[in-house]
């Protein structure tokens, strides 16, 4: 299968479409069917309506990923900010594992508050999840999939046009410092896409073994553009998702120490303060990085 083919198939059978204030039902309704009916992540009494809702729904950029010919909601993602005038102050990696970050520059609570933002809830409908394994996770089977860049045919492709989504996001309103809280094992894949994520912090458990990470938006939407694997979607989402975000000004250099390694997932969201395991060992494939 063609990278053209794949990406023209997206084009056919998905929209992908901001969404903001009050006009989240189908995003929440989506949630709901996924972290708290499929997972049990959340608590079905927690969630009224059938919506899986939490207080900074109202303080983030939210995407909706649809299926065109059932106008079913296919997948999410949200953008959440921290700017002067919001009620609500840190990210929520801040507010439920901030005793994980490691001794880091790139720490969200070191960094300009107006430039930060975290990525999170990430989701795909179980109907979309339907190959061999891909119920294993919200996302799909992260651990089976075999990628390389001219294999594309074996993306969970859904899931990474959210990342790509997410990543347009950060951009347009310019919130130069990313960071998710994410399963090791999804860095394995985003790498493939160009999203080069650095970890900072340690592998802590909350719905499996995940850890926060920091990105450049800048430089991940120039390593996507650049793909050979998701050039074109990129190309396709700047136009119709927010006609063409603004590029961010170049990134100004940070000086760190970074752990051996590098690894990923999309954003967990933790409810209560996560423990957080010893360091594993490099025997076991961890390096305290992946999951």
């Amino acid at each position: 299968m063609e990278n053209d083919s794949v990406v023209s198939a997206f084009k056919r059978y998905f929209d992908l479409s901001e969404r903001a204030g009050r006009n989240l039902e189908d995003i929440q309704h989506l949630r709901y069917q996924v972290y708290c009916k499929e997972f049990g992540f959340e608590r079905e009494e927690d969630c009224p309506g059938h919506k899986e809702v939490d207080e900074y729904d109202t303080q983030a950029w939210h995407c909706l990923l649809e299926h065109k010919p059932s106008r079913m909601a296919a997948g999410c993602v949200r953008v959440v900010h921290v700017d002067a005038g919001d009620p609500i102050g840190q990210l929520p990696m801040e507010r439920h594992c901030r005793d994980s970050f490691f001794d880091s520059a790139r720490r969200p609570d070191r960094l300009d508050r107006n430039s930060i933002c975290e990525v999170s809830r990430l989701a795909v409908h179980s109907m979309f999840r339907r190959r061999n394994g891909e119920a294993a996770t919200p996302i799909g089977d992260i651990e089976a999939l075999k990628l390389s860049p001219d294999q594309i045919r074996v993306f969970p492709i859904l899931a990474v046009s959210l990342f790509v989504a997410a990543t347009l996001i950060c951009v347009h309103y310019r919130k130069q410092h990313a960071f998710a809280m994410m399963e090791p094992a999804l860095a394995r894949i985003l790498r493939h896409t160009g999203l080069e994520f650095n970890q900072i912090g340690e592998v802590v458990h909350y719905h499996g073994k995940r850890a926060a990470f920091y990105i450049d938006s800048g430089e991940a939407h120039e390593s996507i553009r650049r793909s050979s694997a998701l050039s074109e979607l990129c190309r396709h989402l700047e136009a119709t998702l927010l006609r063409g975000p603004r590029p961010l000004p170049p990134s100004t250099p940070v000086r760190t120490t970074w752990p051996p390694g590098v690894a990923i997932r999309p954003a967990g969201f933790p409810a209560g303060r996560a423990h957080i395991p010893q360091r594993a060992s490099p025997e076991n494939g961890h390096y305290g990085l992946s999951h």
